[in-house]
C-alpha cells in the first residue's frame, strides 16, 4: 500500500454490508427448501478481506476482539424469534418475517440498520456477549471461527475498536444468519441446502492517531539590560519521507530559567526535527541546535534546548510568530526584520 496517499485522502475501508440484507432470510420460497436443523452446530467465521485496500488489512498486526450476541433463534422454517434479552430494545423483526411471507418484498440495508442493527447495538452495551472471538493479525491470521451447539439463529457481531502506534480502527457491526444458503447469500444458486457455516467480513475504517511535542528551553543566564529575548524554532514532521507538518514557534524570555512550548496534534509515528533557527541576539546554543523525536500517541515527546549569554551587547526583542507570505506558490517565514528566512514545503496546519 502506498501510504503517502493516505495523508492526501484517507483510505476509507468501512463499507455497509449491502449483500447482508439478503443473507438474513431468503426471498425464495422457504417452505420448498429443506427445514432448518435447529439442533445442529453452526459455525461463525470472521474474515479479513486482504484485497479490500484497507489500512487495517495491510497494516494492522495486533488482535481484534469480536463480540457475538445471539439476537434471535430460528424455527425449522427459518422464521426468527427475538431473544428475550433484546425484548425491550425496540427491534423490529417484521421485515425479516416479510421476506418469508412475500418473495417479492425488498429490504434495504438502511432498513436493517435502523430497524434492527442500531437498536441491537445500543442494547448490547448493557449485556455480556455470548462469546468473544479473537482474531490475531500478529501472525497474519486472516480468519477466526466459532462453533455454536444448537445454534440456529440470527447473530449480532460487534468488533471492538483496535489500535496500533499509528492508527485506531473502527468496525461496522451487523447481523448474520446461521445457517445460510446460496439463495440467502446471493439470491441465486444451484442448491437451496442450508450451509451451517456463516462467514462475515470485518469492514474497517482507519483513523490517524496524534501525539504532542514539548520544546523545553533553558536559558542559563540573562542580561536584563538587553530587553526580552525570543528564541525561534522550526518544526518539521515527516512520514515516509513526506513532509506532513511544518511550522515556526517562539519561546520568549525576560529572565533566566526554563520555559516550554507544546505542539499538539502531530501525527503519530512522524519523525520530527526541531531546529533552533534563531538563538537570540546575544546568546549561544549549548549542546546543539537541532533535535529529533518520534511522535507517540501514548505519551508526549520532549526535546530540550539550552542557551547561555555570550557577553555581547546586541539588544534583542520579542518576535512575532506565524508570519508567513506566499511568493509564487512558495511559502516563506518572515523574520522581525522583514527577511525571508525559512522556506516550507506546505502550508502549516
Amino acid at each position: 500500500m502506498n501510504k503517502k496517499h493516505f495523508w492526501k485522502k484517507k483510505i476509507v475501508g468501512i463499507f455497509l454490508a449491502a449483500a447482508m440484507v439478503a443473507s438474513i432470510l431468503t426471498a425464495h420460497q422457504l417452505m420448498a427448501a429443506p427445514r432448518v436443523e435447529t439442533d445442529r452446530t453452526v459455525t461463525l467465521t470472521a474474515l479479513v478481506d486482504l484485497k479490500d485496500g484497507s489500512v487495517f488489512a495491510s497494516e494492522y498486526a495486533g488482535k481484534v476482539e469480536i463480540e457475538i450476541y445471539k439476537l434471535a433463534t430460528l424455527s425449522e422454517v427459518g422464521k426468527p424469534s427475538l431473544d428475550g434479552r433484546f425484548a425491550d430494545a425496540g427491534i423490529d423483526l417484521t421485515i425479516l418475517n416479510n421476506l418469508i411471507d412475500n418473495s417479492d418484498v425488498e429490504v434495504s440495508v438502511e432498513q436493517v440498520k435502523t430497524s434492527i442493527v442500531e437498536k441491537a447495538v445500543t442494547k448490547a452495551t448493557d449485556l455480556e456477549p455470548d462469546m468473544v472471538m479473537t482474531l490475531d493479525r500478529s501472525n497474519q491470521q486472516s480468519s477466526v471461527s466459532q462453533n455454536i451447539e444448537n445454534g440456529a439463529g440470527i447473530y449480532l457481531y460487534i468488533p471492538r475498536e483496535a489500535m496500533d502506534e499509528r492508527y485506531s480502527y473502527k468496525f461496522t457491526p451487523y447481523i448474520i444468519c446461521a445457517p445460510t444458503s446460496d439463495y440467502i447469500k446471493f439470491g441465486r444458486g444451484q442448491s437451496d441446502a442450508w450451509d451451517y457455516t456463516s462467514v462475515f467480513n470485518l469492514k474497517s475504517q482507519a483513523y490517524e492517531r496524534y501525539g504532542s511535542l514539548e520544546i523545553k528551553k533553558t536559558l542559563d543566564n540573562f542580561n536584563a539590560s538587553l530587553q526580552g529575548q525570543s528564541f525561534v524554532y522550526t518544526v518539521t514532521a515527516k512520514i515516509d519521507d513526506e513532509t506532513v507538518f511544518s511550522n515556526v514557534y517562539t519561546i520568549d524570555f525576560t529572565a533566566a530559567g526554563t520555559r516550554s512550548r507544546t505542539i499538539d496534534k502531530l501525527p503519530a509515528q512522524a519523525q520530527v526535527t526541531v531546529t533552533e533557527t534563531y538563538t537570540g541576539s546575544s546568546y549561544d546554543t549549548v549542546g546543539g541546535d537541532t533535535k529529533t523525536a518520534i511522535i507517540s500517541a501514548d505519551e508526549p515527546q520532549v526535546v530540550e534546548f539550552e542557551n547561555k549569554y555570550n557577553d555581547k551587547l546586541i539588544i534583542g526583542g520579542i518576535a512575532a510568530e506565524n508570519n508567513f507570505v506566499v511568493d509564487d506558490g512558495t511559502i516563506f517565514w518572515i523574520d522581525k526584520d522583514g527577511n525571508k528566512v525559512e522556506q516550507f514545503n506546505r502550508i502549516p496546519q
